[in-house]
């Protein structure tokens, strides 16, 4: 065995843990019976010491050493660059605080999604507040010498991008959004008016009938599911277990029949993604994708630009009425109207790709500033009901269409959400290459442009570079706003 299998040998184990403890986590996500909580947090936390030990041992640094320094193509160089970067991160985490993030966070995401149920931010709280410690402990492990906490946990989802770089996104973007916001809708008032005198679109939608046709939509975008599948659970989300097994989930509303479809998109797209990777590099980091924000651009595209598209519809209003007898007293233009409807609302995962950026900006504010110990956990819910009053004119009823109404948090995921937006950013532009390329006049086409350009390279490139060689210049804002304009101002 050479040094380089013998190091990918070693990582692929490692990673079968972390196969073991991801379906554990899509497990209590979506069936788990509450009786058996304790005892999975105590099991995913000993998968994740395990894990760690193996991340950290003297046998992978010698591994390492020894496939460094045999390295002879740019893929082995880059995947010891990428193993060597993930040795260094774990070393600087105690493997103390590794389990008892996984241990806290497991029965955290339970409580959670009760307390969202029962609008009780005050059930929850105990859980954010020693999240919030444990993180803040976690990000100064991984801060650069001249940064923050929040910057060192913002390094795991979008390496090289701290605070001030994110500031500048936002910034720009809080500039922009509420004047074309407020001037999309000035133009949409009277088809607004119209959708709202739509009885039709009420329902009630039958739950079996929403799941055949979320799972309908997901294969017309190229889903696998010879090698996934979709559930229900509390927030939608997309997890691959391992090679061949990549499951995506939905929630159900019996009175809308776009926000189950339109998430099923979503995560089609994450999952899209997963399918798409070098099977020959599975398991091990440079096989992985390359970072959060260009997954997020994945499940955005296929959500918004196609998902939202005119010619998306055309072909599939058709089997929706067909699935939906109430739908055939709704016009197809009263449908594209609903489902391209701009309006500042309170819930994130169900706003429009105008809006949605800006639910984010409250999000990154907000767990940056518990980070840093500028706000307390226990002021959350004032903190952003003033600051959804002010950035979208909303202001929530309860906690539960609030503070409550993200998993990331109770999931310890801070420094996530601004990879949302910089996704969104980064799938206009991709969609706007692609054209370019002719690649989007059919959904296979577009998939398989994003396969070359996106999904096989992997994690050969870091976001700038991948970006910029699949479209032919830097990550920008530009193209995501003049979408905008196009679609709903031209």
């Amino acid at each position: 065995m050479s040094s380089q299998e013998a190091l990918l040998a070693h990582l692929r184990e490692t990673d079968h843990l972390h196969a073991a403890a991801r379906l554990l986590q899509w497990d209590q996500e979506t069936g788990m019976p509450s009786a058996g909580e304790a005892a999975r947090a105590d099991a995913l936390s000993t998968l994740a010491r395990i894990a760690h030990e193996r991340s950290t041992s003297p046998v992978l640094k010698e591994l390492l050493e020894k496939a460094s320094s045999d390295a002879s193509t740019p893929d082995e160089v880059r995947q010891c660059e990428l193993v060597r970067r993930d040795f260094e991160r774990a070393e600087a985490v105690p493997a103390r605080l590794v389990e008892e993030l996984v241990r806290t966070t497991s029965i955290a995401q339970q409580e959670w999604a009760r307390a969202r149920g029962n609008r009780d931010f005050a059930a929850f709280l105990p859980h954010l507040e020693k999240i919030v410690r444990l993180k803040r402990e976690e990000g100064s492990c991984l801060a650069p010498k001249d940064g923050t906490p929040y910057d060192g946990l913002l390094s795991d989802y979008e390496r090289g991008m701290r605070t001030a770089d994110w500031d500048v996104l936002f910034g720009e973007l809080e500039r922009e959004l509420p004047d074309l916001v407020r001037a999309i809708v000035d133009r949409q008032r009277e088809a607004n008016a119209r959708v709202d005198a739509c009885s039709a679109l009420k329902g009630p939608f039958q739950a079996s009938s929403q799941m055949d046709a979320c799972r309908r939509l997901a294969v017309s975008i190229g889903f696998d599911f010879g090698a996934g599948r979709l559930d229900l659970s509390a927030h939608p989300f997309s997890e691959t277990i391992h090679v061949g097994d990549h499951r995506i989930t939905t929630r159900l509303d019996a009175d809308d029949l776009s926000g189950c479809l339109f998430s099923s998109l979503h995560e089609a797209g994450h999952a899209l993604y997963e399918q798409g990777l070098p099977l020959e590099l599975f398991g091990t980091p440079l096989g992985s994708y390359c970072s959060m924000s260009v997954h997020e651009s994945q499940s955005r595209l296929w959500e918004n630009f196609v998902g939202r598209s005119q010619a998306f519809w055309d072909i599939e209003y058709r089997n929706l009425q067909k699935a939906f007898p109430t739908m055939g007293y709704v016009s197809e233009d009263i449908w594209t109207s609903l489902v391209r409807r701009v309006q500042p609302t309170l819930i994130r995962t169900e706003s429009d790709e105008a809006t949605y950026n800006l639910h984010v900006l409250v999000r990154y504010q907000l767990e940056r500033a518990m980070i840093l110990g500028d706000l307390d956990p226990a002021g959350l819910p004032d903190a952003w009901n003033e600051a959804y009053e002010k950035l979208l004119g909303v202001r929530p009823a309860h906690d539960g269409e609030g503070c409550l109404q993200d998993v990331h948090w109770s999931g310890g995921m801070f420094g996530y959400f601004p990879t949302y937006t910089l996704g969104n950013l980064l799938a206009a532009q991709l969609y706007a290459a692609a054209d370019r390329a002719g690649a989007t006049s059919e959904r296979s086409t577009l998939l398989a442009w994003l396969r070359e350009h996106i999904h096989t390279q992997a994690h050969r490139f870091e976001t700038p570079d991948l970006i910029e060689r699949a479209t032919g210049e830097k990550p920008s804002s530009r193209h995501f706003l003049a979408h905008l304009k196009s679609r709903y101002l031209a």
